[in-house]
């Protein structure tokens, strides 16, 4: 039962890795005249914000690496809106450079899905 748990709680935060991904994508895919997907500009109806607050809280919201997690969520949820605004005035060019900050926030992410597979056993 442990050995299952683990690879549940493993599975779950490798789950917000590729949530962050899928953000990206959909982000990316706005900006290049995709179609516009509002879900990206909320930080609850982002992908990575869903499993955050519909996963990760009630799983983990003792552990403090969970509060980074939202603070990296409503720090690219904001970039996504600014890159937005830019793509609607005209400044695509602008917009899609912009898209490049992001990769520090995948970092920061990624260094605290790290930490918190470590101290859940994951």
């Amino acid at each position: 039962m442990l050995y299952n748990q683990v690879n549940l709680d493993r599975f779950d935060i490798q789950q917000a890795r590729i949530k962050f991904i899928l953000f990206k994508s959909k982000l990316r895919a706005i900006l290049y005249g995709g179609g516009m997907d509002e879900s990206i500009l909320s930080a609850r109806e982002n992908a990575l914000g869903q499993w955050l607050y519909n996963d990760a809280l009630k799983k983990y919201g003792t552990v403090p690496e969970v509060r980074e997690i939202e603070k990296q969520n409503l720090a690219i949820t904001s970039k996504a809106k600014g890159l937005v605004n830019l793509y609607k005035l005209g400044k695509i060019d602008e917009a899609r450079t912009g898209l490049r900050d992001l990769d520090q926030n995948e970092e920061e992410l990624n260094r605290i899905l790290g930490v918190l597979q470590e101290r859940t056993g994951a």
